[in-house]
């Protein structure tokens, strides 16, 4: 009876320490360890490496205030308070060595900190992060109080492989979505994740801050080199991001559950070809306008507008896609931009640097149509900051000589620009309005300019009739269709013809009100070219029903050969 007294005993332990266990945070379940201290022998050459790459940005003392600071979006990392973004270690806590070398070597995409590491050896970066550390003066990388937590975040559950990670079960995508609901992520990154939902958010320096847009996750901080792969957003929830709001979630979500809502918000993000280079995808260099078999619709919800943004090339297209009455092969093309600092009012900091772009014309109508859509989570209700898309063509495309094209910015003398602006405020909006699936109507005009350079651009005395036949602002989502003729009476030479044949020259500039951008403060992009596709031949349509019935006719005549040849056999009338 002792025994079993005994034995009841243990077991009863053991199951109170289990359910201790359990109950402590998780914290203690992580590894436990003492920061990197400060390698002494490295210093000298980091702080040449510092002193001469760093301190523009950083400043003298690491406090993020270089002669560059206040022209980058968002402001320069202050290093005295030792509060470091990318780690693996628990909120608060103070970064690995492996972890500030990674963010030296790959950047932060999404923010103006390049990648050092095509342009530093190993040994300067290793440098200039020990030197990097001497900077912060709230924290000691010797202290031993500064015991840190290095997190545990599981496995990938799917095994999905580089560079696109895709082959994750819809089911786990579904409820990682549930996942953000019920903890709320929408409140911060919108209704869709377009990082829309809190225009009032600033970091612990009282600099102003935007959540993360869930759809541009090459733009994810940490992320370089591999922007599909879900830990890069299990490392954040788990983690969270010191300096900023985002907290880490390691107690209200399980590691299995932080992979689920990985999965679904990786799945917002299109998949496309990465330039190395610029980390964002690869310009498209080329937009197609669709040809269009009688009059195009300007409901964007038609099939003949839809297509996703993934590069076909790097995720299949779902099965009957191409099917699709009036669409199947359309695609969306993706333009980057960059703030406008050649001359004039320089804009460092542009808050849009990218469009996509659909087109489409039509033979009978003999117009084309260009469908403009770009993320920009916050409008201006400011009239004298109204928000701003335009495309420009070469004014007198006829008189180009082979690749020749304007100067980009509002063109010059010698070569003017025909340049289609539409200006606009939302409707009924306001910043802090909560997620609106319906989205907000616009009020929208359309201008017709006339640019011989900076100095001179001004408005045509006869319009070309360029129309805005849609517009719409949806979830952090701009939304414009531009409509006109292909050709123009153009009495004074300066709208674009539009030839049905041929390469023709086109830029796209972005105007964001709730920055405050205006004229030549902007974004821009460089000149891509944009091409009708050519209407099928008649030949494509008469000549199938022809040739199959001629091939029809030759199959029924074997056949009647065949049987007429037995017969003869049969019957031996052959010989």
């Amino acid at each position: 009876m002792i025994t079993r007294n005994n034995r009841m005993a243990r077991q009863w332990l053991v199951l109170c320490v289990v359910a201790l266990a359990l109950s402590l945070p998780s914290t203690l379940w992580a590894q436990m360890r003492m920061p990197d201290p400060v390698q002494q022998d490295k210093l000298e050459l980091g702080k040449k490496v510092y002193f001469k790459r760093c301190v523009w940005c950083h400043g003298v003392e690491g406090a993020g205030d270089g002669p560059s600071a206040d022209r980058l979006f968002t402001r320069p990392r202050n290093f005295t308070q030792g509060t470091f973004k990318i780690r693996v270690t628990d909120s608060g806590e103070l970064p690995l060595d492996e972890n500030l070398i990674d963010t030296v070597k790959n950047g932060l995409p999404g923010s103006a900190m390049p990648a050092w590491g095509e342009f530093l050896s190993k040994e300067e970066i290793k440098s200039v992060v020990q030197f990097v550390k001497t900077l912060v003066q709230d924290r000691d990388f010797s202290d031993e109080d500064e015991e840190l937590a290095v997190m545990d975040f599981g496995k990938n559950p799917w095994g999905t492989s580089e560079p696109y990670h895709l082959g994750v079960p819809e089911e786990d995508i579904a409820a990682g979505k549930e996942i953000m609901i019920k903890n709320k992520c929408f409140e911060c990154h919108g209704g869709e994740g377009r990082g829309d939902g809190n225009p009032t958010m600033k970091d612990d320096w009282g600099f102003a801050i935007m959540a993360a847009d869930w759809q541009q996750c090459w733009n994810f901080r940490g992320s370089r080199r591999n922007h599909y792969d879900p830990f890069n957003i299990v490392r954040a929830i788990s983690t969270g991001l010191n300096g900023t709001p985002m907290p880490n979630f390691r107690e209200k979500i399980t590691v299995e559950d932080r992979w689920k809502l990985a999965a679904f918000v990786n799945s917002l993000c299109p998949r496309k070809k990465i330039d190395r280079l610029a980390n964002k995808p690869i310009n498209d260099f080329l937009i197609k306008s669709k040809y269009t078999v009688g009059p195009v619709t300007s409901d964007w919800n038609d099939p003949m507008w839809q297509a996703p943004e993934d590069d076909p090339r790097a995720k299949s297209r779902p099965s009957g896609y191409t099917d699709i009455e009036g669409g199947g092969d359309q695609y969306w093309h993706f333009i980057a931009l960059a703030g406008q600092i050649t001359r004039g009012e320089r804009n460092f900091k542009p808050k849009v640097d990218n469009l996509w772009i659909m087109s489409r014309w039509s033979e009978e109508e003999q117009a084309v149509y260009y469908l403009v859509e770009y993320h920009n989570r916050f409008l201006s209700n400011d009239p004298e900051y109204p928000e701003g898309v335009a495309i420009q063509w070469p004014g007198q495309l006829e008189e180009l000589f082979g690749a020749e094209k304007p100067y980009f910015i509002f063109g010059d003398s010698k070569k003017p620009v025909d340049i289609w602006k539409a200006s606009f405020l939302p409707k009924n909006y306001d910043t802090t309005n909560a997620p609106n699936p319906d989205g907000y109507d616009l009020d929208i005009s359309i201008t017709e300019l006339i640019g011989n350079g900076f100095e001179d651009v001004f408005e045509k005395d006869t319009p070309g009739g360029v129309q805005i036949v849609n517009s719409k602002y949806v979830q952090g989502r701009v939304k414009i269709m531009f409509r006109r003729s292909l050709t123009t009476e153009n009495p004074d030479k300066t709208d674009v013809q539009i030839p049905v044949k041929g390469f023709v020259p086109v830029s796209f500039m972005e105007w964001s009100g709730f920055n405050k951008e205006h004229d030549e403060y902007m974004a821009i992009s460089t000149w891509v070219y944009t091409i009708l596709e050519p209407p099928l031949p008649a030949s494509l349509i008469y000549m199938p029903p022809i040739v199959g019935s001629i091939f029809f006719g030759f199959q029924m005549w074997l056949i009647w050969m065949t049987k007429r040849t037995r017969k003869m056999v049969d019957d031996k009338t052959w010989q």
